[in-house]
């Protein structure tokens, strides 16, 4: 696998979703600006909010997701999280990486990872409490050699970017049919039937921007879902490399799935978040099923699967080692 090619690929992707997140946002300017003739007016607006919002996420993407989680920084006398940061730094060191991503911690029960950041440098590994309660040490080492991969392979790049841009437009979709319920409720309350038919007007144009914003965002969730499940295998596969033990990361997604069962999910993670994690922190059945729309709406291949290739046995197997 050429790891060059797979960061120039991501480098690529980056920018080209940023292009069409923008152009997406215009056009969904335009249509405001056609419904209600006010040209320019809404182009311009929706295309400064796309751009202040690719900004932001460039330039302080991973510290708004470790926000939203509730992550904070490893504290270095407890004995645990000070064997982690020496993991973090161990696979590193050893893949080249010159500055050492910072290490967080989240005060969750789940076992989940994520890695995130627009640069290299900035880069950040946070773990949950979970996971340093349930792995051992060489479990541990998989799933920071997996995390590290997507830093390497520059995945946290696009995802990251790719979590600014999902957060924008599931907030502008909210935004439109919250205002079609909220004219809706108002009603077209005037006694002329002019007034009547610009109220029922507006409502019109509301409804086909707030349908349209929907139809983006969730043209957006598909594309960067089938990105998400395509690095997690890859990421799977650099693991391995690193660390030359694939019993290591396929003996955390093992309990991984286990804990699942039981456990809820996963404190502050968000559909626009769900893709940085290794393994969906939102426990959405979808994750584990196969077909069609399971394709098309899971962040993450199936757990049994990933680790029927780290195993090297039938799927089948694992899936009935695990769920049956």
């Amino acid at each position: 696998m050429n790891y060059f090619a797979q960061q120039a690929k991501n480098l690529r992707r980056t920018y080209l979703l940023i292009f069409f997140f923008i152009v997406l946002m215009m056009l969904l300017g335009f249509l405001v600006d056609v419904m209600f003739s006010s040209f320019p007016a809404g182009t311009l607006i929706l295309a400064l909010i796309a751009s202040i919002q690719v900004l932001i996420g460039t330039q302080a993407g991973s510290s708004l997701v470790l926000r939203s989680v509730g992550a904070k920084p490893i504290n270095e006398k407890e004995l645990e999280e000070r064997q982690l940061k020496n993991i973090v730094e161990e696979i590193s060191i050893a893949c080249g990486i010159k500055n050492v991503p910072k290490v967080y911690i989240m005060e969750d029960e789940n076992i989940n990872a994520f890695a995130a950041g627009f640069k290299q440098e900035d880069s950040v590994i946070c773990v949950t409490r979970g996971l340093l309660n349930n792995l051992n040490r060489e479990e541990t080492e998989g799933v920071i050699a997996h995390e590290v991969s997507h830093i390497i392979n520059k995945d946290t790049l696009l995802m990251t970017t790719v979590s600014a841009i999902l957060g924008t437009m599931v907030l502008v979709q909210l935004f439109a049919w919250r205002s079609l319920k909220f004219v809706g409720w108002l009603g077209p309350k005037g006694s002329k039937r002019k007034e009547k038919d610009s109220g029922a007007y507006i409502i019109l144009a509301l409804l086909v921007i707030a349908v349209v914003a929907t139809l983006f965002s969730l043209i957006g969730r598909i594309t960067v879902f089938a990105v998400s499940r395509t690095r997690e295998y890859l990421a799977d596969a650099k693991a391995v490399e690193l660390t030359r033990n694939p019993r290591g990361l396929s003996g955390a997604l093992r309990k991984i799935a286990k804990l699942q069962k039981i456990r809820g999910k996963t404190k502050g993670a968000t559909i626009a978040t769900a893709h940085l994690f290794i393994s969906d922190p939102l426990r959405r059945n979808v994750n584990n099923k196969e077909g069609f729309f399971a394709d098309l709406f899971s962040t993450h291949p199936p757990i049994h699967k990933r680790i029927a290739v780290l195993e090297n046995i039938p799927p089948e197997t694992v899936f009935k080692e695990l769920y049956s």
